[in-house]
């Protein structure tokens, strides 16, 4: 498997995402209405919640992203590798989530799409939490490590005194 660098795998991802349905958010609400009460209306008010979740995880991939670049700037492999790993397996949890995902045929009975979806929003919840975990090591990380490209600061001699 060839290895990408991270501005052209980060660029591949979104490309994909772009061609995933649902992804966008386009049109999705992201609470459910109060007039929910039939099955069919639960289901949809089910799928637009599902959605705005899936929203919420593009948007910690896409920080996920970020932070991996500054631990890739930081140059401390050691500091960082499980770190990455961590967000490489987050990041690719998302992506088998998004490929698997198929919205519920709207001609279904509206039981079956509610039991799809709330199966689809129990995974996307894991995704969510891999997600976040992923990127509060990641940030603690990057926190205990020296900044990039900043020399540290000489060791303060003492003045000579008169």
């Amino acid at each position: 498997m060839m290895k990408l660098p991270l501005p052209l795998r980060a660029a591949l991802f979104l490309a994909t995402l772009a061609t995933l349905p649902g992804c966008g958010g386009a049109g999705t609400s992201s609470a459910p209405t109060a007039a929910a009460t039939t099955p069919a209306a639960q289901a949809q008010a089910l799928e637009d919640t599902l959605m705005a979740h899936h929203d919420r995880a593009m948007a910690q991939t896409e920080k996920l992203f970020e932070l991996k670049a500054q631990l890739t700037a930081a140059k401390a492999p050691a500091a960082t590798a499980p770190v990455v790993a961590k967000m490489q397996a987050a990041e690719q949890g998302m992506m088998n989530w998004m490929h698997h995902y198929q919205a519920p045929d709207s001609t279904a009975p509206a039981s079956q799409r509610l039991t799809y979806l709330k199966e689809q929003q129990q995974q996307l919840a894991g995704v969510e939490r891999r997600l976040r975990g992923a990127l509060d090591s990641a940030q603690a990380t990057l926190h205990q490590l020296p900044a990039v490209g900043v020399a540290p600061a000489p060791a303060a001699t003492p003045s000579p005194t008169k």
